[in-house]
């Protein structure tokens, strides 16, 4: 296998997070709830002023920073206890800061003890994290002060009243928005649906982002407390929709595609039947595109009408002009099953128009609709917290993690020591602020490479820009005490608005928030700005050394990475051909969980090549059996073929039909040649027994044809006949790909 140029991998690693750093992601922008975590500090601030008790109301403040930053977590209820539990953590770590903060000794061990804690805890999820993040800063940012234990609880209570408020103002906020977070989710969720259409239109290849429809299933996991049920129930319909849209369209995708080659080789007659097909599917899968480009808007902004007759009256045109082009010969077999795919899908648009109208509240339209479309009763849900589980799970997953093989052991060992010598050098230096060095540390340093590095660079720059010229800005204008609690509140305002959106403004944000905060205790000197600076660069300079001391490469994970994918895959198709094989005993609801499952195989396959793409190039492999960068790619695009066809497969898999003994045979050997696949990445050897699949394929075309492949003739196949003559090829192609990139030997006619 080829190695990839090292100077252009090492160009790679350090253009992906400066690319990053410039990237504003539009549609992450959280500005409602910038301006709801805008008044919950807002309020601590304006009441200290006013009742003459302004650094108790700085307290508070910095105790609703903490909570409205964890806000951004979690659904609705389960938003509250995020909210919560970071509030406690971050109060409890203040109290023991201010108390230790000034004993060097038990200073470095209390850190290092909560850096390896907050590690631990992103085993269990990102919000975990979030709280274990809150703590740390918590911890070192009082460690600076000399407090009494009454007076480091006293601090402490004040930091936990301003979570609260934070906590009461996302309650309040539940009757006053009719379904925030499901709207949100939904739209985006269909919008995305709605660009998939508009590229499957002419690339039949391409594959909606696997992690668009989960987003959406895990965030109506939790409906809005005391909601509508029948608005709650349309929105979990619409996801229901949003899949079984997704698999139809594939198959007439796939369908046009199949037309489309057909036009290339046919004779002219039949040539121009074929091109005519093919254009009006595509007119259709366009038509469709931007109906549920309307519907996403129409979720967006709340209302219950579409107004988008045109794609509608396009989509019915095409499908007019396909029944008539149906009764010709030469498309007959692809169109039958590709109407009927049409037809099906036109029902589905107009259910998601009229579940669009019940989420907007519109009571013209019956609420039974939600229950029919889905096929199923209603019920009520509720989401578990992040933090919650059994206790007997919980303990399973840390015994399972406290092993030096594990990432989240490794990350927690690095933060906890890492931390342990920031705050070492921090006793060390005469500089005024050093917790700014140890809360850079825990900032920058997360489990993978990349998004250390990209946290390094975005955190040093939102440091030399923010903290450097707001000190400087501050320390010449003294602005009065009015003027710092407008600059607090527009500056963390923004700072939640862009927190998703651009890491580096981001930073820029939270730091100048920081000095600000500080500010109020007495105007800063213009050297502080340096000492900032410096323990930032300093900080992000420990977190990279940490992590290239004691790597956790993703080197070191992706083949097993990519074998999982292969191996779900394999054991996805071979499912459906057995399926399709005896329609009518098919498990179905087993085949949608190895659907899901082969879903979340290739999310995490995709997000473990990227990192592994992003780490530095030149380093020994961590195996013999380690792949090049092209190897793997090619693996990806591989699967990404097969699941094409798996995914027609599913979404036209028929309810009853003739069996076909020759599938459970294709079906059995594409287990196989994907377990071989599995053996090779994993060892590095190719096994040997690979299946003659070519072969197999080839004489199941013939069967279905009617005629064996010395027969005279070829009878046009029917329309579920084409479905499993063209998806088969296109899965044993990807498959024998798969072979031939991990150095597996096909078997030739001769073999079999």
């Amino acid at each position: 296998m080829r190695l990839a140029d090292p100077v252009s991998e090492w160009s790679a690693t350090w253009t992906r997070p400066i690319h990053d750093a410039i990237r504003v992601e539009r549609s992450k922008l959280a500005m409602v709830p910038a301006a709801r975590c805008a008044l919950g500090i807002a309020i601590p601030l304006v009441v200290g002023d006013l009742s003459g008790h302004l650094l108790v109301g700085v307290g508070g403040a910095v105790g609703a920073l903490t909570a409205g930053m964890a806000s951004l977590q979690g659904t609705y209820r389960s938003r509250v206890k995020i909210m919560a539990f970071a509030a406690a953590a971050f109060a409890v770590s203040a109290f023991v800061g201010a108390t230790v903060g000034r004993l060097q000794g038990p200073d470095i061990a209390v850190t290092a003890l909560w850096g390896i804690t907050a590690g631990l805890l992103v085993m269990f999820g990102e919000a975990p994290g979030v709280v274990g993040l809150q703590a740390v800063i918590g911890l070192v940012v009082f460690s600076q002060f000399s407090f009494s234990p009454e007076q480091a609880a006293l601090n402490a209570l004040w930091a936990l009243c301003g979570g609260a408020i934070q906590i009461v103002l996302v309650a309040v906020t539940w009757p006053l928005q009719r379904f925030p977070v499901e709207r949100a989710m939904s739209s985006d969720a269909y919008r995305l649906l709605a660009a998939h259409l508009r590229a499957l239109a002419s690339d039949p290849s391409d594959l909606l982002d696997p992690g668009v429809l989960d987003k959406l299933r895990t965030a109506l996991l939790e409906t809005q407390p005391w909601g509508d049920r029948a608005a709650a129930a349309a929105y979990q319909a619409l996801a229901d929709e949003a899949e079984r849209i997704r698999l139809e369209v594939a198959g007439i995708a796939r369908a046009r595609a199949r037309l489309a080659h057909a036009s290339s080789i046919a004779t002219p007659p039949g040539q121009a039947g074929a091109l005519d097909a093919a254009s009006y599917l595509e007119d259709a899968i366009t038509a469709s595109a931007d109906v549920l480009a309307g519907v996403a808007a129409a979720l967006r902004d709340g209302r219950s009408t579409i107004a988008d007759p045109w794609a509608r009256e396009r989509y019915r045109t095409a499908i007019e002009h396909l029944r008539s082009l149906a009764a010709e010969p030469s498309t007959r077999a692809t169109l039958t099953h590709a109407v009927g795919g049409l037809t099906a899908l036109a029902g589905q648009l107009r259910s998601v128009t009229q579940l669009t109208a019940v989420a907007a509240g519109d009571q013209r339209v019956a609420p039974e609709t939600t229950a029919s479309t889905t096929g199923r009763p209603v019920r009520s849900r509720s989401r578990p917290s992040p933090l919650a589980g059994t206790t007997g799970g919980r303990l399973e997953l840390v015994r399972a993690n406290l092993t030096r093989t594990s990432e989240v052991f490794r990350h927690a060992l690095r933060v906890g020591v890492t931390l342990a010598v920031a705050v070492a050098i921090s006793h060390l230096f005469p500089l005024g602020h050093g917790y700014w060095l140890p809360m850079t540390v825990m900032i920058v340093l997360k489990p993978d490479f990349a998004a250390t590095l990209s946290r390094g660079l975005g955190r040093s720059v939102g440091t030399l820009l923010g903290a450097g010229l707001v000190t400087l800005l501050l320390a010449v204008l003294a602005p009065s005490s009015a003027g710092l609690i407008v600059l607090t509140v527009a500056l963390y305002g923004a700072s939640v608005a862009v927190l998703r959106a651009n890491y580096v403004i981001y930073s820029v944000g939270i730091a100048s928030l920081v000095v600000v905060l500080l500010a109020f205790t007495g105007s800063p000197a213009p050297s502080l700005a340096a000492d900032r600076v410096f323990y930032t660069l300093l900080g992000a300079a420990l977190a990279l050394a940490a992590y290239a001391a004691w790597p956790t490469w993703e080197r070191t994970h992706v083949v097993d990475r990519l074998a999982d994918l292969v191996e779900i895959d394999g054991r996805y198709g071979a499912a459906l051909l057995h399926a399709w094989a005896d329609p009518a005993s098919a498990d179905r609801a087993a085949l949608q969980r190895l659907r899901l499952a082969a879903r979340l195989a290739r999310s995490n396959a995709e997000a473990s090549v990227d990192r592994w793409l992003s780490e530095p190039a030149g380093r020994k492999p961590a195996s013999p059996n380690a792949l090049d960068a092209e190897t793997a790619q090619g693996i990806l695009a591989a699967v990404r073929r097969y699941v094409w066809g798996a995914l027609v497969l599913h979404g036209q898999l028929p309810s009853a039909g003739p069996t076909r003994s020759d599938l459970h045979r294709l079906g059995d050997e594409v287990e196989q040649a994907m377990s071989a696949v599995v053996v090779a990445l994993q060892r590095g050897s190719a096994p040997s027994g690979y299946p003659p699949l070519r072969a197999t394929q080839v004489a199941l075309a013939a069967d279905l044809r009617g005629a064996s492949p010395q027969a005279a003739g070829d009878p046009t196949p029917t329309a579920l006949d084409m479905v499993i003559l063209s998806e088969t090829d296109l899965m044993v192609n990807a498959v024998d790909t798969l072979a031939h990139l991990v150095g597996v030997r096909l078997r030739s006619p001769a073999d079999s």
